[in-house]
Formats: C-alpha cells, structure tokens, sequence
C-alpha cells in the first residue's frame, strides 16, 4: 500500500516538475508572449501581432490575409504602450488567443454518489491526469499612474478551457466497499476518464471534471464504484 502511494507520487511529481520547469523557463517578460492575438482596431475585431521590447509592448496591426503576404514590420500600422512613462494614464486593451492545449492535473478530491447501500461521498486518494482540449487565453493590457506620476504597466491574464482526461489514481480497497467480497485492505490502482472545465487566473489553474473510475485488478468486479460516475475538482499549472 505505502510502496503504491510512493511510486505514483514520485511519478506524478516528476511529470508536473517537467512541466512546471519549462513552463517558468518560456514565461515571457510581460507576462504574455510575442505572438499573434486577436483584438479590436479602431472599434473592429481584427488581428494584431504582439511585440515585447526592453521596456515596452508594440502592437502591430495586421491586414486581412496576411498569412500570404510578405510583411515588414515598417509597414505595418503600430502602437506602442511604454513600461514606464510620465504620461496620461493608458486605456485598457484587450487581446486573447485560441488553441489547442495539454496540461498535467492533480484530482485531490472526489465526490462520488451513493451506490447501493453505501452513503455518498468524498474521496482525497492521489489522482494525477493528462488533459488536453480547447482553450481560450485573454490578457489585460493597462496603465496606471502611481502616486508619484509614473505609468506602471498591469497585466492580467484569464484563460479557459474544455476538453478530455485521462490518468491513474488509487482508491482505497477493504470489505466496505466491495460488499464484504474481499477480506483486505489495500491500495488499488485505477485509470480515470473523463471531461473537464478549466480556469487559469494568471499561473494558477483549476477546474471541474466529471469522470469514471476504472479498477485495474481482478477485484473491479467488486468494486462499488467501478465505471460509475464522479465530480472532481482539478488543479495544477496553468496551461503552457
């Protein structure tokens, strides 16, 4: 039982290490990438291509079919908002992408319905997940001035996503919750499935899954719980 716990933990710490390292390595500057994002240009949805220099953010501008097009930079109508600046407090802007997305979750806890003639309720056994889905990602560019006229930059960033699950957890195995048809205790290991909402407020992530647990051992014919439903709550890195 100890020897299962262990080796999953290290498993999964391992992966959200890996993860979690090359998340902090490609966190840009500004706290949004270069890169293309949607906006609003003159009162009009359009595309806009996103530059972080030393000590400012250009936006660029870019024309309908552009991803034809031989651009330079020169050309192209522009905006620049300064780090810090003795000006007039800035508007706030916003841009925001969409894409595809693959992050590593932990499901700490479970709730899980009556089954039978066992009560409702909820588990905190070690989950880690893969997910991967559909994810939007929107950042706040703003101004303010401080108390000494400065122009300090704010950013804030919210995404959220739908999409899958999958991974392995343990659950824990003894009389009560196979009918008293096995006669010890023990740590069995699943494999979820499911589907999942997700939030990330800056670098912090969280979500709602609804999932199905299988047993992966010759007592899931046992188990209770065994392909029925469950509501988890899932947290981890934020995406990418």
């Amino acid at each position: 039982m100890i020897r299962l716990r262990a080796v999953m933990l290290l498993l999964f710490t391992s992966v959200v290490t890996l993860y979690g390292c090359k998340g902090l390595k490609d966190n840009p500057k500004f706290a949004f990438a270069d890169g293309v994002y949607h906006s609003r240009v003159q009162g009009k949805r359009a595309q806009v291509y996103i530059e972080n220099t030393e000590d400012s953010v250009i936006v660029y501008a870019l024309k309908k079919g552009w991803q034809r097009l031989s651009l330079k930079a020169s050309s192209l109508p522009k905006q620049s908002y300064p780090q810090k600046a003795n000006a007039e407090t800035i508007r706030a802007n916003r841009y925001w992408q969409n894409g595809f997305d693959i992050d590593v979750l932990t499901i700490p806890l479970k709730f899980r319905p009556s089954v039978q003639s066992f009560p409702r309720q909820f588990s905190n056994n070690l989950n880690g997940a893969v997910y991967l889905g559909f994810r939007n990602d929107t950042y706040r560019l703003s101004y303010d001035r401080n108390p000494i006229g400065q122009i300090n930059q704010k950013i804030k960033h919210y995404g959220i996503s739908a999409g899958v699950i999958t991974g392995l957890g343990a659950t824990a195995m003894n009389p009560y919750v196979t009918s008293n048809q096995i006669a010890i205790e023990y740590d069995g290991m699943i494999w979820s499935k499911g589907a999942a909402v997700i939030m990330g407020i800056d670098n912090f992530t969280f979500g709602i899954i609804g999932g199905i647990d299988h047993l992966l051992d010759k007592n899931s014919i046992y188990w209770l719980y065994n392909g029925k439903p469950y509501l988890g709550l899932a947290v981890g890195l934020n995406l990418n």
